[in-house]
């Protein structure tokens, strides 16, 4: 694993509560556990954007840093859809044709 930069937050008590239950049931250092949170959250809101119609698919998978097929399975195994609506995606669909003639 890389080490990456240190930062330091203020947390309110119940989110120190959560992360010391969540860190003595998984026996994982408090750290580990906050890392688990924050990537959590970052797909929740990716989630969140693309069933509002806020991000594309791309997009939501790219913010939530997972692979495209990978975000497509979430969002599927969790039953989310898209606020994109048809004519969404073909205009979509003819800026992306004339960007490639």
């Amino acid at each position: 694993m890389k080490i990456g930069k240190v930062i330091s937050i203020r947390i309110n008590k119940w989110l120190e509560e959560t992360i010391k239950r969540i860190s003595k049931e998984e026996n994982q250092e408090q750290s580990t556990i906050i890392r688990e949170l924050i990537k959590n959250g970052s797909i929740y809101h990716a989630i969140k954007g693309y069933a509002k119609g806020k991000y594309s698919i791309g997009k939501a998978a790219n913010l939530a840093n997972l692979p495209l097929s990978e975000f497509m399975d979430l969002v599927v195994d969790l039953g989310v859809t898209s606020k994109i609506d048809k004519e969404d995606v073909l205009q979509g669909y003819q800026n992306l044709r004339q960007l490639t003639s």
